[in-house]
């Protein structure tokens, strides 16, 4: 909190130097772009202006240069007219206030020969006679022969002569002979110009062995094609050159113009009074951007730091910081940082409740906790425990915190307690069985839950402790019962065996009792059947024979019927899917052809199929169908109807009668052999169809039973499978 304090000074400090370090390097950084974009746009701009003057300049310099050869044309047609009238040697008799008053220093005739017939010469500037030296004359021999020979003998521009220059206009005379007019490029000259142009002119040539480095570039760049070449000699000065073309069209000489940079200077002289101007305003606008900044931002900033700090330092989370009425940015902090500790005091006693809660639930647990440490002295020794470990181990809370994890451990449990903390070092949460110590030096077993937690930046061993002496003794008594169960089943499977055997004895005794009694049942029905046949018996014993006679075909079915019940049970079991409805229905064709004369309504569902062994299948169904038809014999409405019920888990069929029917206190006997509920007098039977149909359903798995009224008839109700649907179908078998 201290450290605190101290810093947050400073942070403000910090801020107000930020501040003005920031709006004085925005300043000077718009200043230095703003010189930048001057200098690179408004100086180029200055010069590419003063670059086109100097161009101009150039240009009105190559004008008066051609005035000048315009002039000398016009004097040389006079000349020419001087000699076509009064000959050649008019030429040598010209005074020299001629020549002066036509501005040329001389005039020369050549014939077709290339060779000079007459001239005369002066200098214009000075007004005086001057002689034409041999150098010029070849000069002006080797041009006139130039004009003579080309196609054009009117010529005009600049010859050398030397060192000298001269401009020459060529025209032509009489007699196939040119007549040249010239002027020479001297100092008088070269001033002239530069007095009518306004600038400082300098000619070179340029086969001069001496020729300036600068009019070494000009003439570099004015070679590459470019109009004229243009140099700022230093910060008052500008160069401009110009390439001048001999009378043949070749490279003669550069003329170099020397102006003042007044343009430029003017450019740079008010880009400097503007900058100056923005710093004085830059530093008017800091000062108050300062001012502006201190007053609004960086004073409430600082009051906002100092109620945070006292609040820091006073750990009072529940005082908040004073709104103001500014509606800005700093009011929306003052607001969010109220919010905070809103936010601060809500998770504190949320904090503080969920403190309490799991110091209640560790102190009242019902099984043992304990805590251990990982790191320094505290490595293996119980850190916390609840008061269930104590009484588990029959020590204080206070002696368990004094304890290492070792001191409860059995022997063995402390050799196998390496794998159990490399497992959970490697920050797995494992559950294993350990043996402790008592207080009184008693063992008991304990299963452990254990895990890594880490609290306060150390790591510890949280352990959850249930003792297990109980469930132990349990798994003991239930081994000893389940001891007890597999010699019982073993009893139950050897009795099993024995009603196994004793069942197939009975069914192998009943097989050779009914197969031994058929033989002497055979033999006493057919005797009856002859002694019947004879005429000459009295009434009575026919009525006896006749009786014995019936009973041994009754006696007959019965051992038929039992063999057949026997047979079931014996019988392969073989499922497929079997269409009931068809069997019905085939059932009732057969019936009524057999006794056609009966017409009952019979109603059969369509498509009731199921899965089971169509053998057994019939004879269920033939069972059932005869005795609705057996029943409804009587019947002044006989209906006989087949269908299926589909609201259980598994379909219920029935077939239903409007017969004689049976009283429901009966229909406990209804499936016992040879049991029957009718007179044998009007039904005929057996007693042994329903037993067989229980059988066959028994073996599907299923269930039957029947509801019934004396007179209003009866229904038999079954299903083929388990109510069961996951039961398997093999149940039966």
């Amino acid at each position: 909190m201290c450290t605190s304090g101290a810093w947050a000074p400073r942070v403000a400090m910090n801020i107000s130097r930020k501040t003005i370090l920031v709006i004085v390097s925005t300043f000077i950084g718009l200043v230095f772009i703003l010189a930048i974009t001057s200098d690179f746009i408004l100086l180029n701009s200055f010069a590419n202006l003063e670059n086109k003057l100097l161009g101009e300049s150039i240009a009105k310099l190559k004008y008066e240069i051609r005035e000048s050869l315009d002039d000398m044309e016009s004097c040389a047609r006079d000349y020419v007219a001087l000699v076509q009238k009064g000959g050649a040697s008019e030429i040598g008799t010209l005074d020299t206030d001629s020549l002066v008053n036509h501005h040329v220093d001389f005039v020369a005739v050549y014939n077709a020969a290339g060779e000079l017939l007459s001239a005369k010469s002066a200098d214009y500037h000075y007004r005086r006679p001057a002689g034409l030296d041999d150098g010029l004359v070849q000069c002006l021999g080797k041009t006139a022969l130039f004009a003579i020979k080309g196609k054009d003998r009117h010529l005009k521009g600049a010859i050398r002569n030397g060192a000298r220059l001269h401009q020459v206009v060529v025209r032509p005379c009489a007699g196939g002979g040119v007549l040249l007019v010239g002027r020479n490029i001297d100092r008088e000259e070269i001033a002239q110009l530069s007095d009518i142009s306004e600038f400082a002119l300098e000619i070179r040539q340029v086969r001069d062995e001496g020729l300036p480095a600068d009019f070494k570039e000009a003439l570099a760049d004015l070679g590459d094609g470019a109009s004229f070449h243009a140099v700022p000699l230093d910060e008052s000065h500008i160069a401009g050159y110009a390439l001048f073309n001999d009378i043949n069209g070749q490279p003669l000489f550069i003329a170099k113009l020397t102006e003042r940079r007044l343009l430029y200077q003017q450019g740079k002289a008010s880009i400097t009074y503007i900058l100056a101007a923005l710093c004085v305003a830059g530093f008017v606008f800091c000062c108050v951007m300062l001012f502006f900044v201190r007053e609004t931002v960086l004073k409430r900033l600082g009051i906002l730091s100092a109620t945070v700090r006292q609040i820091s330092n006073d750990s009072d989370i529940s005082s908040r910081l004073k709104v103001t009425e500014h509606n800005d940015e700093l009011d929306d902090l003052a607001l969010t940082i109220n919010g905070m500790l809103d936010s601060l005091e809500r998770a504190e006693v949320t904090l503080r409740e969920r403190e309490e809660q799991y110091r209640i639930l560790f102190e009242r647990a019902p099984d043992s906790i304990l805590l251990l440490g990982t790191e320094g002295d505290e490595s293996g020794r119980i850190v916390a425990a609840n008061k269930a470990s104590a009484i588990q181990h029959g020590y204080t809370v206070e002696e368990l915190c004094g304890m290492s994890i070792h001191d409860l451990n059995v022997p063995e449990s402390n050799e196998a307690s390496a794998d159990w903390m490399e497992r959970i070092f490697s920050g797995q949460w494992i559950t294993f069985e350990v043996w402790h110590f008592r207080k009184d030096g008693a063992r008991f077993p304990l299963e452990v839950h254990a895990g890594p937690v880490k609290l306060n930046g150390k790591n510890y061993i949280l352990g959850f402790d249930r003792d297990i002496t109980s469930r132990k003794l349990a798994e003991e008594t239930d081994h000893m019962y389940m001891e007890q169960i597999r010699q019982l089943n073993t009893e139950l499977a050897r009795q099993a065996n024995g009603l196994e055997a004793a069942n197939s004895e009975l069914e192998a005794f009943n097989y050779s009792v009914s197969h031994d009694l058929r033989g002497p049942l055979t033999r006493i029905s057919g005797y009856s059947q002859l002694i019947l046949e004879e005429a000459a018996l009295d009434s009575q014993t026919r009525s006896y024979v006749t009786r014995i006679y019936e009973s041994s075909c009754w006696l007959n079915e019965m051992i038929d019927a039992m063999l057949r019940l026997a047979q079931l049970a014996r019988s392969e079991f073989q499922p497929q899917q079997v269409d009931l409805s068809a069997i019905v229905e085939s059932l009732s064709i057969d019936f009524r052809a057999a006794e056609p004369e009966r017409r009952p309504e019979v109603v059969i569902a369509p498509g009731l199929t199921v899965v089971g062994d169509l053998r057994l299948l019939k004879i269920l169904l033939t069972n059932l169908f005869s005795n609705a038809w057996k029943y409804t014999a009587h019947s002044p409405s006989p209906r006989i109807e087949f269908g299926a019920l589909h609201n259980g888990p598994v379909p219920v069929f029935f077939i239903s009668d409007t017969g004689a029917g049976f009283d429901m206190k009966d229909v406990d006997r209804l499936f016992r052999v040879f049991t029957r509920l009718h007179d044998p007098g009007q039904f005929a039977g057996n007693g042994i169809g329903l037993a067989t149909v229980q059988r066959i359903v028994n073996r599907h798995g299923g269930r039957i039973w029947a509801e019934g009224e004396p007179q209003k008839g009866a229904t038999f109700y079954f299903t083929l499978q388990p109510d069961n649907p996951s039961v398997s179908r093999s149940f039966a078998s």
